[in-house]
């Protein structure tokens, strides 16, 4: 399945309550492992992105489909990039 790397800000509607955090994160991976998708790695960071998280999915359908029921909330903005793991990436390169 493909890797993908999603690049979240919140919004002022996001920020506006963070005791909700913890439940809206829950809410997340409920929806993402309802579409077949697995959260391999998720990160708070501090910079331009306020979460970083790193998922496997069917294909990138699902990710639009899950960014979109993400996006319709209105407490976040997201980049999601597709990622090549390094190996697969020299093969397709050499």
């Amino acid at each position: 399945m493909p890797y993908f790397i999603r690049l979240v800000t919140f919004t002022e509607k996001g920020i506006s309550d963070p005791s909700l955090s913890k439940s809206r994160s829950e809410e997340f991976k409920k929806e993402a492992d309802n579409l077949g998708i697995k959260i391999l790695a998720e990160y708070a960071t501090l910079g331009r992105y306020d979460i970083v998280t790193i998922i496997e999915a069917p294909d990138i359908d699902t990710v639009v489909k899950l960014s979109m029921e993400q996006g319709k909330k209105g407490r976040t903005r997201v980049e999601t990039l597709t990622a090549v793991p390094i190996n697969e990436f020299e093969k397709i390169i050499s």
